[in-house]
């Protein structure tokens, strides 16, 4: 406001706003956020988004079920005990009891756990019917609502989108507080991809604007496997775990850290793809069997050297792996005395057959020379410094039948 200028009509209505030095916030003694699942779900109002048929609706059962029996949501994570309130506004009472029946897989169901399958829009009663429900049961520590669509008042009036989403939840905000319990609103994801998983949920961004904290479901129709985003007010550092579905009991599992996750399931595609083969791989055509970017297989081999997966042979930029232990080496002749004798004596090809002790295209490992004398294969003798060659792979850790492929070029 300008110096000088009037304080406007409305503002001469109202006294100012008390405030306190921040030294006077520094001295109170405040409570800690409640969670209802630790480290996923906190007090206050939070969103979870996923494509629709994707299994939120069971999640968010499922967290129900895991508050009012005191266990394990996801399987692994501690959830505070208390009463749990699942409205399940697109579904009726068959439906609502055959999804408990697959959930609690014969298990009685918790006694701190209600259902309802109606409930008024929060423009038209919602807000207090919810209010008045959790005063008459002060244990209550989630309430879950199913779908958002179902509550959220109905526009009115000539307001932006923007305003519309922002306001939508905004008056359960103080319910959630005044109670401290978490209440989680189930709503869909946008058909489109996004950089930011935020950006995923349908509607504006005053939808998750006006909220304590979201979680975002993502699974690929047809898997198994899905990752939930987590991120929030009272989130510390928004986090990204991998889920997986067990239809036995149409439940969610905790696998860990989804990125943790999907590196380790990409580091078996490798190790498979290398026992497969047979022979030592170069990062591009390890890519080229897992189907995965160049870079990323690259990336993913030094860590598997560094950790004793892989082992790796060549010069740069001309590396090729084998898996630590040639998990297909077993059958390589007498490879098993390799840590005893890190040598060859003969290895033949099959158009010599004379020295070749297992009748087969294969190396084997003498248990009393440790020098190569003789090295032939595929109908030729190889030369010297192909002799030195396979004696340095040896050296390096590489099995002969290895070491004679990665020279000759040639499969086992």
């Amino acid at each position: 406001m300008r110096r000088g200028a009037q304080m406007p009509k409305d503002w001469r209505k109202h006294s100012v706003p008390t405030t306190i030095t921040a030294a006077e916030l520094m001295d109170k003694e405040l409570p800690p956020v409640k969670w209802a699942v630790s480290g996923v779900l906190p007090e206050g109002v939070t969103i979870l988004a996923g494509k629709p048929k994707m299994g939120k609706s069971w999640l968010a059962l499922g967290l129900c079920v895991s508050v009012a029996a005191g266990g394990y949501a996801l399987g692994k994570i501690p959830a505070e005990r208390g009463g749990a309130l699942y409205l399940g506004l697109e579904d009726q009472e068959r439906r609502l009891q055959r999804r408990l029946k697959k959930i609690l897989a014969g298990d009685a169901a918790p006694g701190g756990l209600e259902v309802a399958w109606s409930w008024p829009q929060l423009d038209e009663g919602g807000v207090e019917a919810l209010r008045k429900y959790l005063e008459d049961h002060p244990d209550i520590r989630l309430v879950v609502i199913d779908t958002l669509k179902k509550i959220r008042p109905r526009e009115s009036g000539s307001r932006g989108v923007y305003d519309l989403d922002y306001e939508a939840l905004e008056p359960l905000l103080p319910v959630a507080a005044e109670f401290g319990v978490a209440i989680l609103v189930v709503h869909h994801l946008r058909k489109m991809e996004a950089g930011d998983p935020l950006d995923m949920i349908s509607g504006s961004t005053g939808l998750t604007g006006g909220v304590d904290g979201v979680l975002i479901l993502k699974r690929d129709r047809g898997k198994q496997d899905a990752t939930l985003h987590i991120d929030g007010r009272d989130v510390e550092e928004s986090a990204e775990l991998a889920l997986r579905w067990n239809a036995d009991i149409a439940s969610w599992s905790l696998m860990g850290d989804a990125e943790e996750f999907r590196i380790s399931e990409e580091r078996q595609a490798i190790l498979d793809a290398l026992r497969s083969a047979g022979v030592p791989l170069a990062p591009k055509e390890i890519a080229e069997r897992i189907e995965r970017p160049d870079g990323n297989v690259r990336k993913l081999l030094h860590g598997m050297r560094d950790d004793g997966q892989v082992v790796q042979h060549g010069t740069h930029p001309r590396y090729k792996y084998t898996p630590s232990g040639n998990g297909n080496d077993g059958n390589d002749g007498n490879d098993g005395n390799r840590s005893n004798d890190g040598n060859v004596t003969n290895v033949t090809g099959a158009s010599e057959g004379g020295n070749d002790k297992n009748g087969e295209n294969v190396a084997y490992l003498s248990g009393s020379s440790r020098n190569v004398t003789v090295v032939t294969g595929q109908g030729r003798r190889l030369t010297a410094e192909e002799v030195e060659r396979v004696k340095q792979l040896i050296a390096e850790g590489m099995s002969p039948a290895f070491a004679r492929a990665e020279v000759l070029g040639d499969g086992l």
